[in-house]
């Protein structure tokens, strides 16, 4: 299991107490469950039920399990109908246009996006053909409406292009923004309805019996816009001052606690840089060093 986006990061430090006595399965489930849940809270997402019968559609639903996800360049993961040398020279031009379109967009960006830009690519942007295998447990029938399970052992292969990191981004003649791209790929011990471009909610039950017009679908690849404002990041540095003023080093949980559940609604572009300095200030408080002053 590999963690795709820096959204993700702070999700995996706070399950490592949580999850440390359950066993294998009852950990997995609680981490995706947190996964599932942090995206729903940033994105609108659709329901099962309107995507089964999409037409046009070429990708058959199906309902399972990832059994290997990596990188191209893992012959493990072809199939011996599938060529690699085609799937990396496709991977190599998309690669390069992607990063010429964002130099051009760079110098024809704001100075603001410039700025705010220069301050964001400086952690990691990466772009890469991610191949994904998924065994099926059932596979959906348009024609019945009905979830079948396949009459031998049964794989699906894709391969996606995926951005993680910092990149530009413009709509037609639109003003140049800059977009967070993360993706993720679904632990292999969890159940799953999987669609050509995103998986459902962690799904237990057989598709036949579970309530689909209930359980959301979320995306392979997740896209967050970069919003130049200054007021939220103000707010934080406003609370921090505040904190270190009236010397209440004891209340910095509390604070990080309220950082947190302010920015999961409002778009805090400097959290980690706020939470790290938090957690120091935290431990100089446990330590006795801060009260000696």
């Amino acid at each position: 299991m590999t963690l795709r986006s820096i959204l993700f990061l702070f999700v995996l430090v706070s399950l490592i107490a949580e999850t440390q006595g359950a066993t294998n399965r009852g950990a997995d489930k609680i981490f995706e469950e947190k996964i599932d849940s942090l995206i729903s809270k940033r994105m609108e997402l659709p329901l099962v039920s309107s995507k089964l019968d999409v037409p046009g559609s070429r990708f058959v639903p199906v309902y399972g399990n990832v059994i290997e996800a990596g990188g191209a360049a893992s012959r493990d993961f072809l199939d011996d109908g599938e060529n690699l040398f085609d799937a990396e020279s496709l991977y190599n031009a998309v690669n390069e246009h992607l990063m010429l379109r964002n130099e051009a967009l760079l110098k024809r960006a704001s100075a603001d996006v410039r700025n705010k830009y220069g301050q964001l690519s400086s952690r990691f942007n990466f772009i890469n053909l991610e191949r994904v295998r998924i065994r099926v447990d059932y596979y959906y029938d348009r024609v019945g409406k009905t979830w079948v399970r396949p009459t031998h052992d049964s794989i699906v292969t894709m391969t996606m292009i995926v951005k993680s990191g910092y990149f530009l981004y413009q709509d037609s003649d639109s003003l140049i923004d800059i977009r967070r791209y993360g993706y993720y790929i679904p632990n292999s011990k969890v159940k799953r309805i999987f669609f050509g471009d995103g998986y459902s909610e962690v799904l237990w039950d057989n598709p036949n019996e579970a309530p689909l017009d209930s359980v959301k679908v979320l995306p392979y690849k997740l896209v967050e816009r970069i919003l130049l404002n200054k007021e939220n990041d103000e707010r934080n540095r406003k609370k921090i001052r505040n904190l270190l003023k009236n010397r209440e080093f004891a209340s910095i949980p509390r604070v990080i606690q309220e950082m947190d559940e302010y920015c999961e609604e409002n778009q805090c572009d400097e959290m980690p840089d706020y939470r790290r300095y938090l957690n120091v200030l935290a431990v100089l408080y446990k330590t006795g060093v801060l009260r000696r002053f």
